[in-house]
Protein backbone atom coordinates (compact mmCIF):
# COMPACT_ATOMS: atom_id res chain seq x y z
CA UNK A 1 0.00 0.00 0.00
CA UNK A 2 1.37 3.37 -0.52
CA UNK A 3 2.37 5.68 1.97
CA UNK A 4 0.87 9.15 2.87
CA UNK A 5 2.15 11.87 4.64
CA UNK A 6 -0.58 14.66 5.97
CA UNK A 7 0.99 18.39 6.98
CA UNK A 8 -1.22 20.59 9.47
CA UNK A 9 -0.56 23.97 8.73
CA UNK A 10 -2.97 25.73 11.67
CA UNK A 11 -2.15 27.56 14.97
CA UNK A 12 1.27 25.64 14.51
CA UNK A 13 2.93 23.49 12.05
CA UNK A 14 3.03 20.16 12.41
CA UNK A 15 5.04 18.15 9.66
CA UNK A 16 4.07 14.20 9.35
CA UNK A 17 7.08 12.12 9.61
CA UNK A 18 5.59 9.19 10.59
CA UNK A 19 3.00 9.02 7.35
CA UNK A 20 -0.06 6.45 6.73
CA UNK A 21 -0.44 3.13 4.08
CA UNK A 22 -3.49 3.81 2.77
CA UNK A 23 -4.71 2.35 -0.69
CA UNK A 24 -4.94 4.86 -3.03
CA UNK A 25 -5.30 8.59 -3.05
CA UNK A 26 -8.87 9.05 -2.81
CA UNK A 27 -8.50 7.23 0.73
CA UNK A 28 -5.83 9.88 1.90
CA UNK A 29 -8.78 12.32 0.82
CA UNK A 30 -11.00 11.11 2.93
CA UNK A 31 -8.66 10.59 6.23
CA UNK A 32 -7.70 14.28 5.29
CA UNK A 33 -11.00 15.53 5.32
CA UNK A 34 -11.77 13.82 8.63
CA UNK A 35 -8.89 15.09 10.05
CA UNK A 36 -9.67 18.60 8.78
CA UNK A 37 -13.21 18.24 10.68
CA UNK A 38 -11.69 17.17 14.01
CA UNK A 39 -9.03 19.97 14.01
CA UNK A 40 -11.71 22.66 12.59
CA UNK A 41 -14.03 21.45 15.88
CA UNK A 42 -11.04 21.92 17.66
CA UNK A 43 -10.76 25.38 16.75
CA UNK A 44 -14.37 26.22 17.04
CA UNK A 45 -14.28 25.01 20.50
CA UNK A 46 -11.84 27.51 20.89
CA UNK A 47 -14.13 30.17 19.51
CA UNK A 48 -12.40 30.69 16.27
CA UNK A 49 -12.08 28.80 12.77
CA UNK A 50 -9.26 30.14 10.66
CA UNK A 51 -9.95 29.60 7.03
CA UNK A 52 -6.41 29.42 5.26
CA UNK A 53 -5.51 26.84 7.80
CA UNK A 54 -5.14 23.62 5.79
CA UNK A 55 -4.08 20.36 5.45
CA UNK A 56 -1.41 18.91 3.01
CA UNK A 57 -1.59 15.41 1.65
CA UNK A 58 1.95 14.09 0.38
CA UNK A 59 2.96 11.31 -1.33
CA UNK A 60 5.91 8.59 -0.40
CA UNK A 61 8.35 11.14 -2.09
CA UNK A 62 6.85 13.87 -0.18
CA UNK A 63 5.64 15.54 -3.14
CA UNK A 64 2.13 17.26 -2.02
CA UNK A 65 -0.67 15.80 -4.05
CA UNK A 66 -3.27 17.56 -3.11
CA UNK A 67 -4.13 21.09 -0.20
CA UNK A 68 -7.55 20.97 1.80
CA UNK A 69 -8.74 24.19 3.81
CA UNK A 70 -10.34 23.50 6.93
CA UNK A 71 -13.36 25.35 5.39
CA UNK A 72 -13.41 23.00 2.58
CA UNK A 73 -13.90 20.27 4.83
CA UNK A 74 -17.14 21.29 5.29
CA UNK A 75 -20.40 22.41 4.46
CA UNK A 76 -21.00 26.23 5.09
CA UNK A 77 -25.21 26.73 5.53
CA UNK A 78 -26.40 30.31 5.88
Amino acid sequence: MPLYYFHVYNDEVTIDDEGADLADEAAARGRAIKEARALAAHSVLQGHLTRSHRLEIADEKRTVLAVLRFDQAVEIRD
